[in-house]
């Protein structure tokens, strides 16, 4: 057996837990064992960010937590084709049927129950890299057939997953995996009777609900669609990724009110998220609901204030509703940090144009013309401007 003085000093580690004296304790025993790098996350939301922008080799993760829970957050690991798979060690004082239920579909490298010791800590860790590291495990398998997706390689990593559900004739995760192979393969009809099928093995199991929810979608049964994800959403009302993902296809297919009540819902919930802010005034702008727009692009802004996309949508959000100095005041903030951005300067001439100060409109679009002389809207605009009587 690998011992823990065995393992990598360079071994990066990610600890998820809401309490930061737990947080605190777990850390110290980690680089007592002669580990370096140690990051710690109050929330899995915090954790899928840091997951997603820095290399992370092992997480040792809280069950039970708020929004997006333990099991949750593996299956965000797991499955999503961005992230790599990473050891995970679960842990907890609690666990609920629905929680074994759930994690019974996803192969963790290791559970440890609280209260727990420092010597229980250090066998647990070289047990979980053990498994992590096992080529023949149930997990990599489907990490194979998982990246095998990512490569459109489909009608392979569909033969992988039915080599696994033929192992796990029980799995939803495996009949999901062939739902995904089918939908991107055009073949919508057993998609969806893959689907069907994990559902009838475990009610509670939500990617199945997510994934049906995509399969009407591209079949353009936006009704049926809607109908599933609100289910996926009594399952796991908390989860902001979830959120994120549906009202994106509903966007998509320019179903604005009903990715609206989606996001109604989320705000209803408490949920609070930078993305979620940013979709939700997208939304509405959209649908030109642009005082409520401005509100949630605030928000956004407040977590990202450099997001140069957000900023030229409050821009134009407070120039169309008359607030001119206003909407100047963030089209200069923009320009500050991005002077050569063509589009916010554009906007920023617009709204002189508005303000009836043409010859400050003009001067703005030559200015933008030096940059991007081939620039038909702008030309265009300079022309307007130079028709206006004196």
């Amino acid at each position: 057996m690998t011992l823990v003085l065995e393992l990598p000093e360079d071994l990066s580690f990610l600890i998820v837990d809401e309490s930061e004296a737990i947080r605190t304790t777990v850390s110290a025993g980690l680089k007592s064992l002669g580990f370096k790098y140690v990051t710690q996350a109050t929330s899995s939301l915090i954790a899928c960010e840091i997951i997603r922008n820095k290399k992370i080799d092992f997480v040792i993760c809280e069950l039970d937590m708020s929004l997006i829970n333990g099991v949750d957050l593996l299956k965000e690991i797991r499955d999503s084709n961005e992230l790599n798979k990473i050891a995970f060690l679960m842990m907890s004082g609690r666990v609920t049927k629905e929680n074994i239920a759930l994690l019974a579909e996803y192969e963790i490298d290791g559970f440890l129950k609280k209260p727990f010791t420092f010597q229980a800590l250090a066998q647990k860790i070289p047990i979980c890299m053990q498994s992590y590291n096992n080529p023949n495990s149930i997990e990599s398998k489907f990490q194979e057939a998982k990246s095998m997706i990512k490569n459109d390689d489909y009608p392979i990593a569909l033969n992988k997953y039915e080599l696994l559900l033929k192992k796990l004739p029980n799995s939803c995760r495996a009949r999901v995996g062939l739902a995904i192979c089918y939908r991107m393969m055009r073949n919508y009809q057993k998609a969806e009777t893959m689907c069907r099928q994990a559902i009838e093995k475990n009610p509670v199991y939500v990617q199945s609900y997510d994934e049906l929810g995509k399969i009407y979608v591209n079949m353009n049964k936006i009704e049926e669609a809607i109908k599933v994800f609100k289910k996926a959403v009594t399952l796991s009302p908390s989860n902001p990724l979830r959120f994120e993902r549906i009202t994106s296809l509903l966007v998509e297919r320019q179903r604005f009110k009903e990715a609206e009540l989606f996001m109604e819902s989320a705000a209803s919930n408490g949920i609070a998220y930078t993305n979620l802010n940013e979709q939700f005034g997208k939304i509405l702008f959209y649908q030109k609901k642009l005082e409520k727009a401005a509100i949630y692009f605030e928000k956004a802004l407040l977590s990202d204030p450099n997001n140069r996309s957000l900023i030229n949508l409050m821009g134009i959000c407070l120039k169309d509703l008359n607030r001119y100095d206003e909407a100047l005041k963030y089209y200069n903030m923009a320009i500050k940090a991005y002077p050569t951005d063509t589009k916010v300067l554009f906007n920023k001439a617009l709204c002189f144009f508005e303000m009836k100060e043409f010859e400050r409109a003009k001067k703005l679009c030559e200015y933008i013309l030096t940059l991007d002389p081939a620039n038909q809207k702008v030309i265009n605009k300079i022309q307007e401007i130079e028709l206006k009587p004196e």
